[in-house]
């Protein structure tokens, strides 16, 4: 594998004032978007005594933990995997921003109090789905646009400041999915310069190396590419979380078949959860064939039996594992009538949080979103629903 030759001096901050992205550009109900997407929903006694110890203290951790506590954000010794998924909580995703090809393309786009709104309704962290590849050149040393990692860092920067963590993606990377062996060394390329960007960010951004791995970046590709991004990101970062998934759209069936390094314990393992399809995505404009409007949620207790019997499944595999596990999508879009969408997000959060893992809803205001950017209130029955503490129902100024 081609290593490329990097220096701070090849990627130098451009000028790039706020003024650029004045929320004037853009209208105040942007944040009504499409998002083309589909997810498949399928030693001595002294050492013996301290290994029981610890194996009690791993299932205090790995399992029925409170995903609420909050270590302090500076305690390096409190900041493993664990204790950030813990810290992790409950966040939302920004769709539909800086995931489009250029941001305000599917509607939406990020304004600064935003990270105000999202903190103050209760949540603990964002997860920032990213298109780098349509800001990177196609050819060496693939340098990514200056302008436009300035406007993920200011993004980062602004929702750090605001008290939420950050989970920040490589997403919609559809030349890696389509082409991995000729694409794998733009993303090193890409993640080469994340790292050095973000070097000096405080442990609260999280990384997450690619969205939903599929097509023809097969399970048994994706497994062979992790470690040769882990090591763009690691002589910088060398205690930084790192969130993977697996194949097949971050399917949670599919982690049985995720391969992570074992010797590097920052890693946090991530699922997807869009069952059953047909209803999550009911109705919904952007699929050409979507599932057709009118299916509830549950159809009987089979299908809640359904979803719990799921969760059980990567909690088995995140003990066997000794991983943290982060939900970092699921979500219904707006059509689907009030009280079933309501059920199905309480049925997955309530799942989530009972099996210990964190999770990130899909999304903010958008398609699937609970927030209204026309007349910026909260769906309190939604956020109640989360779990999320709401300061609720008033509109947000």
């Amino acid at each position: 594998m081609t290593k490329l030759a990097h220096s701070d001096a090849e990627f130098p901050d451009a000028e790039f004032p706020d003024a650029e992205f004045p929320d004037a550009e853009f209208p105040d109900d942007s944040c009504r978007a499409t998002k083309r997407r589909y997810v498949s929903g399928r030693t001595g006694s002294c050492g013996s005594f301290l290994k029981f110890i610890g194996a009690i203290l791993f299932l205090s951790v790995a399992g029925g933990r409170d995903i609420h506590a909050q270590p302090a954000a500076g305690d390096r010794v409190n900041n493993d995997a664990f204790a950030i998924n813990t810290r992790l909580g409950q966040g939302i995703n920004l769709g539909n921003m800086l995931e489009s090809p250029s941001e305000g393309d599917w509607g939406a786009v990020f304004h600064d109090d935003y990270a105000r709104i999202i903190r103050n309704a209760g949540f603990q962290h964002v997860r920032l789905p990213v298109r780098w590849s349509a800001h990177t050149s196609d050819r060496a040393p693939f340098r990514i646009d200056p302008r436009f990692m300035k406007r993920v860092q200011h993004v980062v920067d602004t929702c750090l400041r605001s008290g939420l963590l950050v989970v920040m993606n490589v997403h919609h990377f559809d030349e890696m999915y389509a082409a991995p062996e000729q694409h794998q060394v733009r993303l090193i390329a890409i993640w080469r310069q994340i790292a050095s960007k973000f070097r000096n960010a405080s442990d609260d951004l999280v990384f997450e190396l690619l969205n939903e791995p599929r097509a023809n970046l097969t399970e048994e590709k994706w497994n062979l590419m992790i470690p040769a991004l882990l090591s763009e990101i690691r002589p910088l970062h060398p205690r930084r979380a790192v969130i993977i998934g697996p194949g097949s759209w971050n399917a949670y069936h599919a982690l049985e078949s995720l391969q992570l390094p074992q010797d590097d314990r920052m890693l946090i393992a991530t699922v997807h959860y869009y069952h059953p399809f047909e209803f999550t995505h009911q109705g919904v404009e952007f699929l050409e064939n979507a599932p057709p409007a009118g299916r509830t949620f549950p159809t009987g207790p089979k299908e809640i039996q359904e979803v719990k019997d799921h969760f059980a499944q990567v909690r088995r595999w995140a003990v066997r594992n000794q991983r943290p596990v982060y939900v970092g999508e699921f979500g219904v879009n707006t059509k689907v009538p009030p009280a079933d969408r309501e059920r199905w997000i309480r049925t997955i959060a309530s799942e989530s949080m009972e099996q210990g893992f964190s999770f990130a809803y899909w999304e903010f205001c958008s398609v699937f979103g609970i927030w209204n950017a026309d007349t910026r209130v909260w769906n309190s029955d939604l956020l109640r629903a989360l779990s999320v503490s709401a300061q609720a129902a008033r509109p947000s100024r």
